[in-house]
């Protein structure tokens, strides 16, 4: 995301999100009784669409030097 203006770049994350699941390419839902309760994957395919995720995600440094502030903490 080229844009310096942190609402711009959450704004292209989001609709990429939109048209990549629009596109299909996003897994299929499990069905309740395939999927592990509390799990955070499941299968080899989670792993794939929970590591892609993390990599696209910014840091805390990198939200704070595009004058993002973190939630208090909970």
């Amino acid at each position: 995301m080229s844009s310096n203006n942190p609402e711009d770049e959450q704004e292209q994350y989001v609709n990429k999100q939109i048209r990549e699941a629009k596109e299909g390419e996003l897994p299929k839902h499990k069905d309740i009784s395939v999927a592990e309760n509390g799990s955070m994957i499941n299968d080899i395919d989670d792993l794939i669409q929970l590591s892609e995720d993390m990599e696209e995600m910014t840091t805390e440094t990198q939200d704070k030097d595009h004058g993002l502030v973190s939630d208090p903490e909970q």
